[in-house]
């Protein structure tokens, strides 16, 4: 998988794919770009140093001389490279960077996505390789390309590199033109959806190289660098799986895509829409997000119509506050199904995930009686109290809203559709049973 860097982004930086909202307008890509060669130029201040320095070197001042001058030529190169131009400065440089001039950064050749910017200086560029692992000591490149004039050779976009690289390669490689950008492809991708579903559209629309099996694997059992890199993973309990907490919409992907590149763009899409929205209202209230979005999801896959989010949210609440009969018994058919088809899918190859009918009552008829495997038990909520164990699919931003602020005040604690996407909702049995009666004709 191709890494994208930039000196100024860190390397494991999220933003490096190109993940649009079907809504959003899509982001300039510099890397289709006309490239164009960087323009020369030195500052007044460089100029001022290397007056000063020339008359030092002319009047042989022997303050300047071993060790001292040597770290006064470092300092002044940094700052203004164009002052590696004079030989005795460029000498002391080549002498104090050694063979890291000729020597490769290091071991790893996992290719690196390198930009230049229209208006980045030398220096700037310098300074992004050394952050990114390519050269050693921002020295190099810079030595490289002032002592040798070819400022003005260098070219604009995007750059394939590794860090086995010579600094003469990397510096070579920077005079050619860039890499052309990658091929797109469009991945829609359905909103309310259980990870396996996100496996399973994966298969039938064949993305790139994504490989369902290594994203399924990330998504069920992220590891410990998702969580270093996403800090809002805290509100997921240890050992839980990413369900209920990737993004959903019209994405514009690179063709070469990997799966945990796929993952992290769905990541930061859920962060975008949900995390950085409701995250800290639900934990100004005192209220446990990880709750949260599980209630939300059971909002998501119970509700047609936006009004009423908030009032099945309520059904919901209400029950598990023991408005329904004394206990905390949710009822909640969605669960249900989420065990059911749980069930059947780990007796399925998971190239068979795709023709798979989601979230329907085959072979669970009667879900108050239907009997799930042990682990699953907290999702037959007809038999067990409470919410399940986790979310059981990705809820959309109204329905987060909904879970935070549940429509309590009427009591309703049944609801049933009506058609059309509607419910109508009731706080006793023998009005729910009138609303059955007419709904169902």
């Amino acid at each position: 998988m191709t890494v994208q860097g930039r000196g100024r982004s860190p390397r494991n930086d999220r933003s490096t794919i190109s993940g649009i909202r079907s809504y959003r307008s899509s982001p300039t890509d510099i890397r289709g770009g006309t490239y164009r060669p960087r323009r020369s130029g030195g500052s007044l201040r460089g100029l001022l140093f290397l007056g000063i320095l020339a008359a030092v070197v002319l009047g042989g001042a022997f303050f300047f001389a071993g060790p001292a001058f040597r770290d006064f030529a470092r300092g002044l190169a940094r700052d203004n490279p164009q002052s590696m131009q004079w030989g005795v400065v460029a000498d002391v440089i080549k002498a104090d960077l050694g063979d890291a001039l000729t020597r490769p950064a290091g071991p790893d050749d996992a290719p690196i996505e390198f930009i230049v910017g229209e208006g980045d200086t030398v220096s700037q560029i310098a300074r992004d390789l050394a952050a990114e692992g390519l050269i050693s000591d921002s020295l190099v490149f810079q030595y490289l390309v002032v002592t040798k004039d070819l400022e003005n050779k260098l070219q604009t976009g995007t750059f394939k590199l590794d860090a086995t690289m010579t600094p003469t390669q990397i510096v070579d490689r920077l005079q050619r033109p860039p890499d052309p950008p990658p091929a797109k492809v469009v991945l829609p991708i359905r909103e309310g959806l259980r990870i396996e579903q996100y496996v399973a559209q994966l298969q039938a629309q064949q993305p790139a190289n994504v490989d369902p099996a290594e994203f399924y694997a990330l998504a069920t059992d992220p590891p410990a660098r998702l969580r270093e890199d996403y800090p809002w993973m805290r509100v997921i309990p240890e050992g839980r799986s990413l369900e209920g907490f990737l993004g959903a919409g019209v994405f514009e992907i690179d063709a070469d895509i990997g799966a945990e590149a796929l993952l992290r763009l769905l990541l930061d899409d859920w962060q975008t829409t949900i995390g950085d929205v409701y995250l800290a209202q639900a934990e100004e209230q005192g209220k446990d997000f990880y709750v949260i979005m599980t209630l939300a999801s059971l909002v998501e896959k119970e509700v047609v119509l936006d009004e009423e989010r908030p009032l099945i949210a309520g059904v919901y609440q209400n029950r598990l506050d023991g408005k329904l009969n004394g206990n905390e018994l949710l009822n909640a058919d969605p669960t249900v199904i989420y065990a059911k088809d749980t069930m059947e899918l780990r007796k399925l190859e998971i190239t068979e995930w795709p023709v798979y009918v989601f979230w329907t009552l085959t072979g669970a008829p009667s879900l108050q009686d239907f009997q799930v495997t042990e682990d699953l038990q907290g999702y037959q909520t007809y038999q067990v109290q409470g919410l399940p164990p986790g979310p059981i699919a990705s809820p959309v931003a109204r329905s987060v809203e909904a879970a935070i602020t549940p429509e309590t005040a009427s009591g309703n604690v049944f609801f049933v559709a009506c058609g059309e996407g509607s419910h109508r909702f009731a706080t006793s049995i023998r009005e729910h049973n009138n609303n059955v009666a007419e709904c169902q004709g």
